[in-house]
């Protein structure tokens, strides 16, 4: 399907690649729209100023890919090792955007991804453990059951965020903002009792 090592400013529609592997194939502002990658690998690829919009990415794995400033709107990301990916070394802002998406199930450890974003994201049972996400755009999001510890928040924007379990003696959240009555969750890690 894919033949070329290399597209630029393509517009790929409907694709069925599920369960198939690409390998050393880069892609340059490129838009996926409603494409089945379920179950595929990604080696050593590399996605530049791409959109995947209402793709399903479920189970893939990205095994030294490289992502820099992709998008992915209503797309579903269950279960993706996001640490099997190649980073830059450097701090690079706004890497990756998540959008209306479904990643549950899926692991950020130890990764920095300055000023990314989770909008409006299914993020359960998510391992965010070690991860830098200074601000990082988390509105609207629901962390269900998900990790976070030695997480860097600071300056993240956690607004209508939901069931987070964040303990702020663990994980750095100066001028994060978080909305009431969510940000109760805050104080519930701390040995202190709470009276109405």
């Amino acid at each position: 399907m894919f033949i070329e090592s290399e597209y630029f400013d393509e517009t790929f529609n409907n694709i069925q690649f599920s369960g198939q592997e690409l390998a050393d194939v880069s892609f340059y502002d490129c838009i996926f729209t409603n494409c089945s990658f379920g179950e595929s690998r990604f080696d050593e690829c590399k996605f530049t100023g791409c959109t995947f919009i209402r793709c399903d990415l479920n189970l893939c794995k990205m095994t030294g890919s490289k992502f820099a400033q992709v998008s992915f709107v209503q797309s579903k990301l269950v279960g993706i090792n996001w640490t099997e990916a190649e980073w830059p070394r450097i701090k690079v802002p706004g890497l990756l955007k998540f959008e209306a998406c479904t990643l549950n199930h899926s692991t950020f450890i130890g990764l920095s991804l300055p000023q990314c974003s989770w909008v409006g994201c299914s993020a359960k049972d998510v391992d965010f453990r070690e991860a830098k996400l200074p601000k990082a755009d988390l509105k609207g999001t629901d962390f269900s059951e998900s990790l976070f510890d030695d997480t860097d928040l600071t300056g993240a924007d956690l607004t209508n965020a939901v069931n987070y379990t964040i303990d702020p003696s663990r994980n750095p959240i100066r001028q994060a903002t978080f909305t009431l009555p969510e940000a109760m969750n805050l104080l519930y890690c701390m040995d202190i009792n709470i009276v109405e």
